[in-house]
């Protein structure tokens, strides 16, 4: 399918495939940057959000209402750039359309904080939301993950490393190998290929690439793992490689539900203001959510 007129129409907003950041300077300011305009943007109001910080962690908790579900959210942005502030408007919508709370990780970035730090991160607020949720008056007694991008990458790297850390993971186009053949027609402006090969490097420079906690194509093994639900993008450069990740896991015997999103570009999930298939995409993922959760409890 040729790219949606909605992906069209980020991609000329967007402009030419942008070069990778030349300096820690350029990163920090283009930080700034996303930050400010985010904080611009208008905000649903939800029953209670709230900064905590979990086990030395920064988190931000948004609750729906009182006694929901909550799910451990881990945002995008190449392990470099983004924080709570960019993602604030988008986990509202997600609490306040599912009915799921969040808790959403604030990890530390690279290239100031190279793996496994910000995984290392995301593993402690998961296990502070197993020990504390009920102080906060929500239900993380059965708890999903979800993350996009290389917020994705971060919870199948937990899972990898702990299989038994989270009870459901919803990936959205997560990259799954350092060292994958690239899909180089899909190189553009919402992920080129020089970009994501300077977020590997700046995450897991070198060898360090080949970690199964960040190459979780490369593990050992995928058993064991967590019922799962991924999405691709046809128009991204991580589209082979997450349906990899989505064949190696059904050959494991993981409950995985794969997902190709057609027409669509890299970043759109957290964009439901310009995609229909965010809005849709969205949904889904909170009925799979309601499903898994409901298989446990039958």
């Amino acid at each position: 399918m040729a790219l949606h007129p909605q992906a069209r129409a980020l991609l000329d907003d967007l402009g030419p495939e942008a070069p990778a950041p030349a300096s820690l300077e350029e990163v920090a300011a283009s930080r700034v940057q996303a930050r400010q305009a985010a904080m611009q943007e208008p905000r649903v109001g939800l029953d209670y959000v709230v900064d905590l910080v979990a086990d030395g962690v920064p988190c931000r908790l948004y609750r729906p209402r009182l006694g929901a579900p909550v799910a451990l959210y881990v945002h995008g942005g190449g392990w470099v750039f983004h924080d709570l502030e960019t993602h604030d408007v988008f986990c509202r919508h997600l609490a306040h359309v599912t009915g799921w709370a969040l808790l959403a990780v604030d990890y530390r970035l690279a290239p100031e904080h190279p793996f496994p730090a910000g995984l290392d991160d995301v593993e402690r607020a998961c296990r502070w939301l197993r020990e504390h949720g009920r102080e906060h008056r929500v239900d993380s007694a059965w708890l999903p993950g979800i993350g996009d991008s290389s917020g994705a990458n971060l919870l199948a790297g937990l899972a990898v490393r702990d299989a038994a850390a989270l009870d459901a993971l919803a990936l959205l186009y997560p990259p799954t190998d350092r060292r994958a053949d690239l899909p180089t027609g899909e190189s553009n402006g919402a992920l080129s290929i020089g970009q994501l090969q300077w977020l590997w490097e700046a995450y897991a420079p070198g060898e360090v690439g080949d970690h199964p906690e960040v190459s979780v194509l490369r593990a050992p093994t995928l058993s064991g793992l967590p019922p799962t639900f991924l999405t691709t993008c046809e128009h991204d450069l991580l589209r082979d490689q997450g349906e990899e990740l989505a064949a190696a896991l059904a050959t494991a015997g993981v409950d995985v539900t794969a997902h190709r999103s057609l027409g669509m570009v890299h970043s759109f999930w957290r964009q439901p203001d310009r995609f229909d298939a965010a809005r849709a995409l969205v949904v889904l993922v909170g009925a799979w959510l309601d499903a898994a959760r409901a298989r446990r409890d039958s």
